[in-house]
């Protein structure tokens, strides 16, 4: 939608739903003028909306845990806890399931999809039905998901607009989508989305969730005190000091390294923190720092790539980020961004390769891995405070 404003010198302004309920009230009544999200056509969204040409195409299955991986059709599913998204197409496939099945299966406009997905890990809830390619994003996340039947053949996935829209707007959508498509735009937004999906262990993701139930609330207020007195991203902030510390105000390496920043005595020093163990000041020294490392960055990159490249130099020390680029640029590269100094960070590693440059060996797999988890959990944490607004 931003490129088909950006085209059309229209304001954006997005809306995040959990659900499809809240969403279709919205663009029922006109508070919305258009509703996105892999949103299926279907004959009863068709007597209510006007959709746009199809932007992608998709299937539904079904989404469950270990236990019933190695089903092949739905009826083996008796005794199963199911549960479907209200309002969502999933419903359109209930008759599927036999009469004793569908007591088993709640409709739920208290949960998104995510929420869903999470149970089935946690086999609190056996199963579900899901988009195709959503779950094939999911699964990047959430360790133990399977989809062993497909219910519904491909279906096509379009934006739709409220009935009495003008058909101005559906017209101009209809245009864009079929030049973009020619031009193939979207298959560069999938691959850009795709791009996203960092290299992380699902298991990962599993305990940053239970620590985000049981430690988050702990430290939530130090984290958002800070960033407001510093004006810091405090998603970014939660995201750093949990993948340092997981969020332990007490943590301590091995090798002497501590608090929720798990800041260096001789950083602290640097930084003014006289207590690293004091959780104020641990994240204000570890913002600092953080800083420290951007601003030596070569003002041209622009942000995004920055703070993927501080925080690289956070975890493994900046001249060892300087060699990565240098050897990110030896190889034809740009040394600006991101995407490109990350292939070369683990050859740091290599003595062979890191003897050559000039601070020599440093452990780049894990500052790739690093600043890899950090994005998403930072992600994740955003995901968190939309859903805690709503």
């Amino acid at each position: 939608m931003s490129a088909f404003c950006a085209a059309n010198q229209l304001k954006l302004e997005v809306l995040v739903y959990d659900n499809n309920g809240p969403l279709f009230e919205d663009l029922a009544s006109g508070h919305i003028d258009v509703a996105g999200g892999h949103l299926t056509v279907t004959k009863d969204r068709l007597q209510r909306f006007k959709f746009t040409q199809p932007i992608n195409n998709t299937s539904v299955s079904l989404v469950t845990h270990y236990e019933y991986r190695d089903i092949e059709q739905l009826s083996e599913l008796n005794g199963a806890r199911g549960f479907l998204l209200k309002g969502s197409s999933y419903v359109d496939y209930l008759t599927q399931f036999n009469a004793q099945q569908q007591k088993n299966i709640t409709i739920s406009d208290d949960h998104s999809l995510f929420d869903i997905i999470r149970e089935i890990n946690s086999k609190n809830i056996d199963f579900t039905l899901g988009d195709s390619e959503i779950i094939t994003i999911y699964q990047n996340f959430i360790p133990g998901l399977y989809t062993p039947v497909q219910v519904s053949n491909n279906q096509k996935v379009a934006l739709m607009t409220h009935h009495n829209q003008s058909t101005v707007l559906l017209e101009k959508l209809n245009q864009f989508i079929v030049d973009k498509a020619q031009s193939g735009l979207f298959e560069t937004f999938k691959e850009q989305l795709l791009s996203y999906i960092p290299d992380i262990d699902t298991a990962n993701t599993v305990t940053f969730f239970k620590k985000l139930q049981t430690v988050w609330p702990e430290v939530r207020d130090w984290v958002y005190a800070v960033a407001k007195a510093l004006d810091f991203d405090p998603m970014l902030l939660a995201a750093i000091s949990y993948q340092e510390s997981h969020w332990d105000v007490d943590a301590t390496s091995i090798t002497g390294v501590k608090g929720l920043m798990m800041l260096t005595r001789y950083t602290a020093k640097e930084m003014g923190v006289t207590d690293r163990t004091d959780p104020i000041q641990s994240l204000q020294g570890g913002v600092k720092y953080f800083r420290t490392m951007k601003n030596k960055l070569p003002e041209r990159i622009r942000d995004t790539d920055r703070t993927k490249l501080a925080l690289a130099a956070y975890n493994m020390g900046y001249g060892h980020l300087e060699d990565a680029r240098i050897l990110t640029q030896r190889n034809g590269k740009n040394p600006d961004l991101w995407s490109d100094v990350k292939n070369y960070l683990p050859q740091l590693n290599n003595p062979d390769v890191a003897n050559t440059l000039k601070h020599g060996t440093a452990d780049g797999k894990t500052a790739r891995t690093y600043v890899e988890n950090i994005m998403i959990f930072r992600k994740l944490m955003a995901w968190q405070q939309q859903k805690d607004k709503n």
